[in-house]
């Protein structure tokens, strides 16, 4: 028989917590509960969850400084992230996926919706293909094809999973011009809520370190009225 994945639920209100825990768990999932960011950090360092749906609003350790450590940690980086936030506001959003989240869920929010998007991160994550276990040398930057980390300068350069996904994309298909709804549909698996605006946001993050003139891009290039590529 196989073992159940493990949902860690971040949240400090305890009949919300109570709540989301029956709907996890009525689809199938065991359930881990943190009620401070201090807990979820904790939890994710000993059970390793297959998946983490976190509050912002925490006491001792907020959910933003959270994510951020969470990618920041080569141990737990690779753990999807679903915000769940009273934060609604674009700029919220956008700084959850500057972070590395992989989804954002607004309240009031829908249990069942909830689960649905925690089924289809889920998802995208078992079933990213296999890369090629090769590294690609430029200058004094590398990338490991393997899981797609980058060095420069044999330091290991800190992406969030959007950037590691977006870089994925773009290598895979080396030359191969993709639009905002095709890194969308790629990238974030066709989520509706997310603004066209957040792939240029990652896009000039991501140029920001790995290009050597981000200002004058070399390996991610701007195909203007179409979309990005990645030339070597």
């Amino acid at each position: 028989m196989l073992e159940k994945r493990k949902i860690l639920v971040v949240e400090d209100e305890k009949e919300l917590a109570k709540l989301i825990t029956f709907h996890i768990t009525t689809a199938g999932y065991d359930v881990l509960c943190a009620n401070n960011g201090i807990e979820a950090m904790e939890i994710c360092e000993t059970e390793n969850p297959a998946l983490v749906v976190l509050d912002i609003m925490l006491p001792r350790l907020d959910g933003w400084q959270v994510c951020r450590r969470l990618r920041q940690d080569p141990r737990a980086r690779n753990i999807p992230i679903i915000i769940l936030s009273a934060l609604s506001e674009v700029k919220d959003k956008l700084k959850g996926f500057d972070l590395g989240a992989d989804d954002y869920v607004t309240k009031p929010f829908s249990p069942r919706e909830l689960v649905v998007r925690i089924k289809r991160v889920l998802s995208r994550f078992e079933n990213k293909p296999l890369a090629l276990n090769t590294t690609v040398k430029i200058g004094s930057l590398e990338i490991d094809r393997a899981d797609f980390t980058v060095k420069r300068n044999n330091e290991e350069v800190a992406l969030t999973e959007k950037e590691r996904g977006i870089l994925r994309l773009l290598m895979d298909n080396t030359a191969k011009v993709f639009g905002h709804s095709e890194i969308l549909d790629t990238v974030w698996g066709q989520d509706n809520i997310v603004e066209y605006g957040n792939v240029d946001v990652h896009i000039r993050h991501l140029r920001e370190k790995i290009e050597k003139n981000p200002e004058a891009p070399q390996l991610i290039k701007t195909v203007k009225g179409k979309g990005y590529k990645f030339e070597l």
